[in-house]
């Protein structure tokens, strides 16, 4: 079985190509550490932008993982990436509103709504049996977005 959760980087702290996370951002990152610390991850991919890494990086620090850094809309390379080198783990993937859901159906061949860009707090579980279907399940964590 391999697992994969996928989200999108935590609220940002302005509408530069690379801003970084704001405080509200730093709370929602440590709220994905703690919801995802017991599950097993032991591979972390984030984008080239310090606030999908930024987002990934409590839990990276708090498990001992490198955060693999994967271009924002190579796509199609990083689903190979999880096909092969992820076959078997437990994959934490940070990306943005309009790749998660991308990355999302990619993974499971369903069609997957988007990402409203004042929403944050999405947190996609795709499970990839080694036989049998891809399930997905849309799971909340941290603060409530509107």
């Amino acid at each position: 079985m391999t697992t994969v959760y996928v989200v999108r980087h935590a609220e940002k702290a302005g509408t530069d190509h690379d801003t970084p996370l704001s405080p509200a951002g730093f709370a929602r990152a440590e709220a994905l550490a703690v919801t995802l610390a017991d599950a097993g991850v032991d591979m972390v991919f984030a984008t080239s932008l310090q606030r999908t890494q930024q987002t990934v990086r409590p839990l990276a620090e708090r498990i001992g993982v490198p955060v693999r850094i994967v271009e924002p809309l190579a796509i199609d390379s990083l689903l190979g990436l999880i096909r092969t080198e992820g076959k078997g783990h437990v994959i934490l993937v940070a990306g943005h509103n309009n790749t998660v859901p991308r990355i999302a159906q990619g993974l499971t061949g369903q069609a997957v709504d988007g990402i409203p860009e004042h929403v944050f707090d999405r947190l996609y579980r795709v499970d990839l049996p080694a036989i049998g279907e891809a399930t997905l399940k849309l799971l909340p964590y941290g603060e409530p977005t509107p």
